[in-house]
């Protein structure tokens, strides 16, 4: 066979090979990181004006300083110099990082595993740039560390990127429920022979110009999977009453799960703090939410045809952190915080930087203020990231060690945690 050169051509031949029918947690991952060609691993970087987002660390650079704070305490109480940050991004976020730990006189062994090679080449010249002096201090790993990590490891929007399990809930007569997983097949194979049956499902638009040549496929669960999914129907419904509607979309992050139990695995003593957009389970999961979070961005703008243009288009999930805190907790790891983005960072004293910092400026009406202090709004704002991001921390051996970016507005209580 000739060798696939484009991600359509490589998408097209793993759904063949799959007879027909492939899952879209398996779509999500070569969209995202086949390699060479998926959106995270090709030449393009994603980050800045130039990209398809920003990130927090771009909006202000006391962002880093606020997370170097909570860092250096779990450090300091475990005796330890070294944090481990996972998918650094533009690796703006660990030069503010390294820029507090040298303002504050603390040395810091900084390690990323970043699976794109221009991304780390974009975080190597950062490094290189802004912290010449620290540059020694900072590795690559190209795999996960060895068990017995002491430390803090670091994932800023991370867990987003995960690709997910797709389940649809569909309502027959007589209030049955029947599960069917949601997966992908080729537009002209699903209308003349459906590869999985009667019980498949197929939707999307006929083949023509500039749309891709497959289309959504619902297939019927194995009954295993809806035992899960009605469980996790009924924990829900704790909080609320109402049923899913026909048609309701849910995503299994199954990945992320298993991620976190691999993590937990090789934490000896220390803090997993993870940072990303989400809600617990009975939020996440709510009746009015029933197309689900999965989206796309692109050229700083977000959209929802996933299928479209593979490679070329972010795609990403928000965040359930009940499944992710439930996952931790049954690894032995323990839930030393919970709270809001607005809510760390004015635990970890962002007020108190920008406040000393304006004392500094001759003119609080320049340019250059103004510009500082839209940030710190941007980053605080409830209509902005201040409540849709999420910090939450995930210990060993912490249990007596009090974390100052969740002493006040802790919601671990709201995730919902007994068991289903």
């Amino acid at each position: 066979m000739s060798k696939l050169s484009s991600l359509p051509d490589l998408i097209q031949d793993e759904i063949q090979k799959a007879s027909g029918w492939l899952g879209f947690e398996r779509f999500m991952a070569m969209a995202l990181y086949a390699p060479g060609l998926g959106y995270y691993s090709g030449a393009r970087s994603p980050f800045g004006p130039a990209g398809d987002f920003v990130t927090a660390p771009a909006i202000s650079p006391w962002y880093g300083h606020c997370v170097a704070r909570q860092i250096i305490q779990v450090l300091d109480a475990i005796g330890s110099d070294t944090v481990l940050e996972f998918g650094a991004g533009d690796g703006r976020l660990a030069s503010q990082i390294l820029r507090h730990a040298q303002a504050v006189k603390r040395p810091i062994h900084y390690q990323i595993l970043e699976l794109s090679a221009g991304l780390i080449k974009q975080q190597q010249d950062r490094i290189k740039l802004e912290m010449p002096a620290l540059e020694p201090q900072v590795s690559w790993l190209e795999r996960l560390p060895a068990a017995g990590f002491r430390g803090v490891m670091l994932a800023h929007e991370v867990l987003d990127a995960m690709p997910v399990r797709l389940f649809v809930h569909r309502c027959v007569q007589q209030r049955e429920v029947q599960w069917y997983e949601r997966g992908l097949s080729l537009k002209a194979q699903a209308q003349a022979n459906p590869a999985t049956g009667p019980d498949e499902r197929t939707c999307g638009a006929q083949v023509g110009h500039g749309l891709p040549p497959w289309q959504f496929a619902d297939r019927l669960c194995d009954p295993s999977w809806s035992v899960r999914l009605e469980a996790l129907k009924s924990s829900c419904q704790q909080q609320w009453q109402e049923d899913w509607p026909d048609g309701m979309l849910i995503e299994w992050h199954e990945q992320a799960q298993a991620w976190i139990r691999s993590l937990a695995g090789l934490l000896e003593q220390g803090l997993l703090l993870l940072v990303d957009y989400g809600f617990p389970a009975h939020e996440y999961y709510l009746p009015q939410r029933e197309q689900g979070t999965l989206m796309t961005h692109r050229e700083h703008r977000a959209g929802t045809d996933v299928l479209a243009g593979p490679g070329q288009q972010d795609l990403s999930v928000h965040v359930d952190f009940t499944a992710i805190a439930r996952v931790a907790l049954q690894s032995g790891m323990s839930l030393s915080g919970y709270c809001s983005q607005a809510r760390f960072l004015m635990n970890t004293g962002l007020l108190d930087i920008a406040a000393q910092w304006a004392q500094t400026q001759g003119h609080w009406g320049s340019r250059q203020a103004v510009a500082a202090l839209a940030g710190v709004q941007k980053l605080l704002s409830e209509a902005e990231m201040g409540e849709l991001f999420k910090f939450m921390a995930l210990g060993r051996g912490l249990e007596n060690l009090d974390l100052i970016g969740f002493r006040q507005g802790d919601r671990s209580g709201r995730l919902g945690l007994e068991p289903c």
